[in-house]
């Protein structure tokens, strides 16, 4: 390993934004961990990254085993330079059709999962006086949309958290970004996202048909998550990169409106 190589532990490196950026870290020359779910997929990032990688298995809901995952890749690789936090789904539905169940598990992976993960991540940083996180948040954790507020809540959380995060790590030499995109062309509205299980048509009718929306808006975005994995690539190598980073016109324009 060169000295100026940066160690990458990304979460949910097999789809989406967390592949594309997989995708740019291996080509900048650094090391990337990624996470996955499953066989195939970890054996599908090893036959895409032979060299300068590694898959480790973690489910965000199970937070007990983040402290092995972390353990594993400073075992591997001596250093964690900079943790994103990728991984996770969203549940959408109207707050009304929501059960107590659905909306914990996904505060669970939205957020606790994240915060956990930072926890164990944050001694080697502080130890070695130096780390980037990245938290990919969304144009949703600034505003929140009709029948997105379940997601929305786990993303707010997330962006309330790193502001207080940014401020208490900085003395360490630590620094924290909210990658904050807007639609991107991914899989996310096919693979990653949940509905919730209860319809109260009376929705539907007044307000907006949420899942006849997701499937026609799926796959069609405007976003290029290419384009937004080499950016966030580009900020690692940043002395005093952005607490926030806006992507897409829609999340710029979500902002001016909040």
């Amino acid at each position: 390993m060169r000295t100026e190589q940066k160690v990458w532990l990304v979460t949910g490196v097999s789809g989406g934004l967390g592949k594309e950026l997989a995708k740019k870290i291996h080509e900048s020359g650094d090391i990337i961990i990624g996470t996955v779910r499953n066989e195939e997929d970890k054996k599908r990032f090893e036959l895409d990254f032979p060299e300068r990688s590694k898959a480790v298995f973690l489910d965000l809901a199970d937070t007990a085993a983040m402290s092995a995952v972390v353990a594993e890749s400073l075992k591997a690789f001596g250093k964690i330079d900079v943790l994103v936090n990728n991984a996770g789904y969203g549940l959408f539905g109207f707050v009304e059709e929501a059960t107590e169940a659905e909306l914990r598990h996904q505060i669970d992976i939205s957020f606790i999962g994240v915060w956990k993960l930072i926890k164990e991540v944050l001694p080697s940083m502080r130890k070695r006086g130096k780390g980037h996180i990245i938290q990919i948040s969304s144009r949703v954790g600034i505003a929140a949309g009709t029948g997105g507020g379940l997601y929305a809540a786990g993303k707010f959380a997330l962006e309330g958290m790193s502001e207080a995060l940014a401020q208490e790590v900085a003395p360490f030499g630590i620094k924290v970004t909210l990658a904050e995109p807007g639609p991107l062309r991914t899989d996310f509205f096919g693979r990653s996202v949940v509905f919730t299980a209860e319809e109260i048509p009376e929705y539907k009718s007044a307000v907006a048909d949420i899942r006849e929306r997701s499937r026609k808006v799926n796959g069609t975005q405007g976003g290029d998550p290419a384009k937004v994995a080499a950016v966030i690539v580009e900020i690692s190598k940043l002395e005093n990169p952005p607490l926030r980073l806006p992507f897409t016109q829609a999340t710029i324009d979500s902002l001016e409106q909040k």
